[in-house]
């Protein structure tokens, strides 16, 4: 039993108001023969029994006496789905569908739907009759971050041995039942220290803002940006898109994130139209903490639309995500002293909070007119059905103020930049033109990886 720490336990709560399940996709190219589906689900079946964070689902306390724990739950035949899909945009429509299908963590905090045999795959080589099977995982925000589920993912598809199985799913709905009360009235006993213990960080907290902005010293914050036509509720349809890259048809020194929100601001420039100032809303992990597993905040980074030359915005895009990666690793005195304030508050307060989230009301402003989430997956070493990992991509959730998204996920030398987005939005077509054409243009005007 892991009780969950406030900042995932606010992520979970969240989930019911704005949904998060991350859809992580990991394409595999597997060569002609048996059923790439039936050998795919055989082996992932036994591998999942051997990915301790793929065993766990939400226990909930009565009453919100204390924040819910993760408890063990070991997988069942409806955790892995087989779907049939005969295209790659095929299968990300089918994705687009799921993504209304958000997980009860209660029950499953994560499910496996496997695609295939899928042809007309970026990097697939298919004059040697080969085809493609798509594994997408659905996984509830509050289990793992970005970084977390890469980890998962090279569990799951890496080399290593099968977990045995076993059957306790009753065993453990009767622990679930019992140990709920039982942490229920431990909660309610730490009731009075936590209360006071939130009072007393609440006032370090304020004190540490004042300080910090006597001296000047806090932590930069960028100027909200005036909402876009992109800001706006995105409806219930999603679609996904996708380019898959080479690393080296990207610019040699820089970084692909620095590179990909290159080509993003002038994919936007050319959606938007000329703009004084814009912004993008970029995820950038911060240092690993004891048992928190989302380790990461969202920042504004200025796209630099004063300069319309491909190098000098490039260079100066590379700086803002420089100084946001510095900042989200240095010591925040004020942040700290929030975030033990936030751990004190009792479970009931802190629900009660998330919940007067207001999602209907359009915001004045945002951090950014896209969100960028980017992720490096490691090297292309993973295996599935026979065959080799060929790139991985994923979907940032739309919320009612982001309706539209970008994943940049790297695994070996292969580079995909995804778009979500609604058709009440853009043409996810014609943006995706303007981003290609964008990407062109970066490979013309910077110099190539040799």
């Amino acid at each position: 039993m892991e009780r969950m720490s406030a900042i995932d336990a606010a992520t979970y709560w969240r989930s019911a108001i704005l949904p998060s399940d991350q859809f992580v996709v990991y394409v595999f190219g597997v060569g002609p023969g048996a059923d790439p589906l039936a050998v795919a689900a055989a082996e992932l079946r036994d591998r999942v029994r051997a990915v301790d964070d793929l065993r766990l689902r939400v226990l909930a306390i009565p009453g919100d006496l204390d924040r819910p724990h993760w408890m063990r739950a070991d997988p069942g035949p409806e955790s892995i789905v087989l779907h049939r899909a005969a295209t790659w945009q095929g299968c990300l429509d089918s994705i687009a569908g799921l993504i209304g299908d958000q997980l009860d963590p209660a029950e499953y905090a994560w499910r496996i739907h496997l695609f295939g045999p899928v042809s007309g795959v970026p990097r697939l080589p298919e004059a040697a009759g080969g085809h493609a099977v798509v594994a997408v995982l659905q996984i509830c925000h509050a289990l793992a971050d970005g970084r977390g589920t890469a980890d998962i993912g090279r569990a799951l598809f890496g080399a290593g041995p099968g977990g045995e199985s076993r059957d306790d799913r009753g065993v453990a709905k009767g622990v679930a039942f019992l140990s709920g009360w039982g942490l229920a009235a431990l909660g309610a006993a730490r009731l009075p220290r936590s209360v006071g213990t939130m009072v007393w960080q609440g006032m370090r907290s304020f004190a540490e803002y004042q300080k910090a902005e006597a001296t000047e010293s806090a932590s930069e914050s960028a100027v909200p940006q005036p909402v876009t036509d992109l800001n706006r509720r995105p409806g219930r349809q999603r679609s996904l898109r996708t380019i898959v890259l080479d690393r080296r048809s990207l610019p040699a020194g820089h970084s692909v994130t620095v590179a990909a929100l290159t080509a993003i601001s002038f994919a936007l420039d050319e959606l938007l139209g000329a703009a004084p100032h814009r912004a993008a809303e970029l995820t950038v992990g911060t240092p690993v903490r004891p048992g928190v597993r989302n380790n990461f905040r969202n920042v504004a980074v200025d796209l630099h639309v004063e300069t319309d030359d491909v190098e000098e915005r490039m260079a100066l895009i590379a700086d803002e995500v420089a100084t946001a990666q510095r900042a989200a690793s240095a010591p925040d005195p004020v942040a700290e002293a929030a975030g033990r304030a936030e751990s004190a508050t009792p479970a009931f307060l802190a629900h009660w909070g998330v919940r007067q989230l207001d999602v209907r009301t359009r915001p004045a402003t945002v951090t950014g007119a896209t969100v960028v989430s980017s992720v490096n997956r490691g090297p292309a070493d993973l295996t599935l059905a026979g065959g080799q990992v060929l790139f991985t991509t994923g979907f940032p959730a739309l919320s009612p103020a982001q309706g539209l998204t970008h994943g940049v996920h790297g695994i070996g030398r292969a580079v995909a930049i995804s778009v979500t987005t609604s058709p009440e939005i853009v043409d996810a077509d014609s943006y995706l033109g303007m981003l290609r054409r964008a990407l062109d243009r970066i490979a013309t005007d910077c110099p190539l990886h040799p």
